[in-house]
């Protein structure tokens, strides 16, 4: 899921691939895997075609130091290198719980926390006209799409009016789904997301919320 911002350059030299510089490239709903922090991403990304070489515009254009709204008292450091797992389960993401394989920012204060460049630079709020979605670090409700309750799977999009709760993994599991099906040609990285919560908050009872669910999970 790629946030870019308009004044984004069109081409960048990057330190994790020295040999050419990167081209920003417009590349519709088209999936690649980013070279270094090894998330699935979609849509505009900064490429060296010879190498077949990509980058998110969140990691190619992340800031060495990052304070994060969400997160008060904490500044993160922006680490290149693979982190070295202190566990058997490795580092996870504080936003969405996926593994940490590669670019991420780290803070070691408060027993440490870990976020992928792309979750870091997630939109505080998605608005739209009947229905807004706000980011929030926990909530007690389960998530209205995988139905779970609980801190494991990280932070929450709530929306305002708080009927529908959504984990960020599965915002981004939602996001890739319809880009699988080839669900649209949206520039806006949070179409689909936008139009799954509407479903979800329109459901009439809890058999209509059941399949909107099922098609969520099915991608269709």
């Amino acid at each position: 899921m790629t946030i870019l911002s308009k004044d984004a350059p069109a081409e960048i030299s990057h330190p994790a691939h020295p040999e050419h510089k990167l081209k920003l490239m417009a590349t519709g709903a088209a999936e690649f895997q980013c070279n270094v922090c090894k998330e699935l991403g979609a849509g505009d990304r900064y490429t060296c075609r010879p190498c077949d070489f990509d980058l998110h515009s969140d990691c190619a254009l992340a800031e060495a130091t990052l304070v994060h709204p969400l997160l008060k008292g904490r500044e993160f450091q922006l680490r290149l290198e693979h982190p070295r797992h202190s566990d058997a389960g490795g580092r996870t993401c504080g936003a969405c719980g996926g593994k940490v394989l590669g670019l991420h920012y780290h803070c070691a204060a408060k027993k440490g926390m870990d976020l992928h460049p792309c979750c870091a630079a997630l939109l505080l709020v998605i608005p739209q006209e009947e229905l807004t979605l706000e980011l929030r670090k926990e909530a007690s409700h389960r998530c209205s799409s995988c139905r779970e309750r609980g801190r494991s799977r990280a932070w929450f999009y709530r929306s305002t009016c708080k009927t529908v709760y959504l984990h960020v993994a599965c915002v981004k599991e939602i996001a890739r789904r319809n880009r699988g099906a080839g669900a649209g040609e949206s520039t806006d990285p949070f179409a689909s997301v936008k139009e799954a919560a509407l479903q979800i908050y329109r459901a009439k009872d809890e058999s209509e919320l059941e399949r909107v669910i099922l098609e969520l999970v099915l991608g269709g």
